[in-house]
């Protein structure tokens, strides 16, 4: 009977343990850190990621949100990743036929926290949260934000 006990109970934390480390990665404490990272901008939405494992010869892992951004006005677009995941996964936004702008500069190979925005005009943007190529492909997560910094006149 002890060790039916003592078996069920090393499984219990094992699972919790597991459980909570899996869940803490990409939780709410990562998008509202991510959210305070935005340089005095209003908070708008968050687009939160979860990517998988690609195996060989399947598409990339990539999340995509929509969004509607208004003409004349200043967004701010920042990508967060978890602790061990730093600059694993790239942040774009595209209008389906054109790429405004990115966390990663692929000719200098360099990682931005964020990059903003002045819409020109008002239409469906799409966000697009994916791993860089090159990099390990493990499960992660990231967290975008979309900030508001101010009216254009």
């Amino acid at each position: 009977m002890k060790r039916i006990i003592i078996t069920a109970l090393i499984f219990f934390f094992a699972f919790a343990f597991v459980n909570q480390h899996a869940i803490a990665q990409c939780n709410q404490k990562l998008v509202y850190q991510c959210a305070s990272e935005n340089n005095n901008a209003i908070y708008l939405r968050d687009f939160n990621a979860k990517l998988k494992k690609n195996k060989k010869g399947t598409p990339e892992s990539v999340a995509k949100f929509s969004v509607v951004l208004n003409k004349g006005t200043h967004y701010r677009f920042n990508l967060c990743n978890p602790p061990g995941f730093e600059g694993r996964s790239v942040l774009k936004l595209n209008d389906g036929t054109r790429e405004w702008g990115s966390t990663y500069n692929e000719k200098l190979d360099k990682d931005y926290p964020f990059f903003d925005f002045i819409c020109t005009k008002s239409a469906v943007y799409y966000v697009f949260i994916s791993f860089k190529e090159g990099k390990d492909n493990k499960k992660g997560c990231a967290v975008g934000i979309l900030s508001f910094v101010g009216k254009n006149k």
